[in-house]
């Protein structure tokens, strides 16, 4: 289980905790219902608690209300002991563009992976080239990057996981400096399209890392604990990965959190879901749990979740 905000621990990961919250992006997934799994003590969970459903597209990074103070990418730089290398931040995702028609579909490192050697050589290849603009690019891992910048990026920006499998068109950057940053991603794409590494992975008939996504988010900063496993498989629609990690988190950490909540070592439970189908936010005492006359239902069932094809 990813997480922020604590230490994990076997079973619920909680470590003392009374009333627990816990973030699920893509609990109401962009998946048909026929594919939606039972996830028995999710259901009982949501049909016993005090659930309140609301049409939302907004993503992890937004809640609960970013108030636009702290940057996402500050942020990751700042854990990562980069902050005093540059005064501003830009996320710069490593990406694959594909051709649909006249468009540009978006994908991005769900679909594909990226070995520590390629990242080295490609990030290598983009600061020898972009060190003239101020611009140095830091790989926190193989597929998650950042780009350092000497001034402020005047831009507006689009986060990657809502543009999966759509086209760019219309949410590149936008706003005071858009049309440099639009060349700027121009740019990259001409330096890695015949990029050795990329030469290498067209011979292995492996995705292209075409571009660099540039994006930032205002990133709440919060003590609840994010469970990222559903995220991507909601996004991309991949039901047998989002299947695999419902079942997991129902059977690994909702279980154990209901039965602490039975015996009254919990004295609430909150899951909030953002991003997917709908927003939704759940609370559980141990005294709702006596409602038994409210059924279990299956997850696309329940009142004020949109069908998929309203989603």
């Amino acid at each position: 289980m990813k997480t922020e905000g604590g230490q994990a621990s076997p079973g619920t990961g909680l470590t003392g905790e009374t009333c627990p919250q816990f973030v699920i992006p893509g609990l109401f997934p962009e998946i048909p219902d026929t594919l939606i799994p039972r996830l028995p003590h999710l259901e009982r969970a949501l049909a016993r608690g005090n659930l309140t459903v609301s049409r939302s597209d907004r993503m992890l990074e937004d809640w609960p209300d970013a108030d636009g103070d702290v940057s996402l990418a500050a942020r990751m730089a700042r854990e990562a002991g980069l902050l005093h290398q540059a005064p501003h931040w830009l996320c710069a995702d490593p990406i694959h563009l594909h051709v649909e028609g006249d468009a540009l579909v978006l994908l991005e490192r769900y679909s594909f992976s990226v070995s520590e050697a390629e990242s080295t050589a490609l990030v290598e290849t983009l600061n020898q080239y972009f060190f003239k603009d101020g611009l140095q690019f830091y790989a926190l891992s193989p597929d998650v990057w950042l780009v350092g910048l000497h001034e402020a990026p005047r831009i507006s920006t689009t986060h990657p996981l809502s543009r999966v499998g759509r086209t760019i068109d219309g949410y590149l950057p936008q706003g005071e400096d858009a049309k440099r940053w639009r060349f700027r991603f121009n740019e990259v794409q001409m330096l890695l399209h015949e990029h050795p590494v990329n030469q290498l992975r067209e011979a292995r008939r492996e995705r292209l890392i075409s571009g660099v996504w540039f994006w930032d988010t205002p990133a709440a900063i919060h003590a609840a604990r994010v469970i990222e496993t559903l995220r991507a498989p909601s996004a991309y629609g991949d039901a047998e990965a989002w299947q695999a990690a419902a079942l997991a988190l129902d059977r690994d950490i909702l279980g154990p959190a209901l039965q602490e909540l039975r015996t009254g070592k919990l004295k609430t439970l909150t899951l909030i879901a953002v991003e997917g189908r709908c927003a939704a936010t759940l609370t559980l005492s141990r005294w709702h749990l006596w409602r038994f006359w409210r059924r279990a239902r299956p997850l696309a069932q329940l009142p004020g979740i949109p069908a998929l094809e309203h989603a």
